[in-house]
């Protein structure tokens, strides 16, 4: 979680970069302009809702020593509990990403960072060891443009208030494969770093440590999409009364 995201925030950094180096009002510029204005919102949240599972586990390793002053895991888990608040909270920025980054400029921005994985996705493609995660990758970014697609035939039809009902879960479902994409992206340069360079010892440790740990991201974190596309694409709604819904 936290090697993923870190990748994530590092990604939205080298685009504030682009856009410097760029101008903000050269083509080039305003690309990259669209694509931090798009993760901007996944950037704050994702890594905040990740970082209070992730210290809740570590807290939960240590047992019952885990909520005592011996060790700083008590502190962070109270530190970490307010980053999904304070930063716009995670239900406002998820509003935020389908009611207005999804659909600005009739989906510029998303068409963007599709192809932006997609060219990764390509990029992987090239290592034998990485086609696997590729098209793992490759299949979930096709699922999250089928359920992208479904929500906006959801919100032409003028039903906002169900188009948004969820935009947590779709928050979710769009970090979730973003960070897989930060992930692969990682995975291409410890592959290529172990080919070329020939490493040994620490630096050898370091560059396999980075493909497993991307390897279980993939396996125990991106299948979680499956359940929520499920409930994203779900024609019952259940959390809008029903003088609020729409007649069917």
């Amino acid at each position: 979680m936290v090697e993923g995201c870190l990748g994530l925030l590092l990604e939205c950094y080298f685009w504030e970069d682009m856009i410097h180096a760029s101008g903000a009002k050269s083509e080039e510029g305003q690309r990259y302009q669209m694509l931090l204005d798009l993760l901007t919102t996944v950037a704050k949240t994702y890594p905040a809702e990740s970082g209070i599972k992730s210290v809740n586990e570590g807290l939960q390793v240590f047992g019952g020593y885990g909520y005592t002053e011996d060790f700083p895991l008590e502190q962070m888990a109270r530190d970490v509990r307010i980053m999904s608040i304070y930063e716009g909270t995670t239900g406002i920025h998820s509003l935020n990403l389908l009611g207005r980054g999804i659909t600005f400029q009739g989906g510029k921005a998303p068409q963007l960072l599709f192809a932006e994985m997609i060219g990764t996705i390509k990029e992987a493609q090239t290592h034998d060891d990485l086609v696997p995660y590729a098209e793992k990758l490759e299949k979930e970014l096709g699922r999250l443009q089928k359920v992208t697609m479904h929500l906006l035939g959801i919100a032409e039809k003028g039903d906002n208030e169900v188009f948004l009902s969820d935009a947590n879960l779709y928050m979710e479902f769009f970090g979730i494969v973003t960070v897989a994409w930060q992930w692969l992206k990682q995975g291409i340069v410890a592959k290529t770093a172990l080919v070329t360079k020939n490493p040994t010892g620490d630096e050898l440790a370091f560059y396999e440590s980075k493909i497993h740990t991307m390897k279980f991201y993939f396996h125990y974190e991106l299948v979680k999409t499956l359940s929520l596309s499920v409930r994203l694409t779900d024609p019952e709604v259940l959390t809008i009364s029903n003088e609020m819904q729409p007649a069917i």
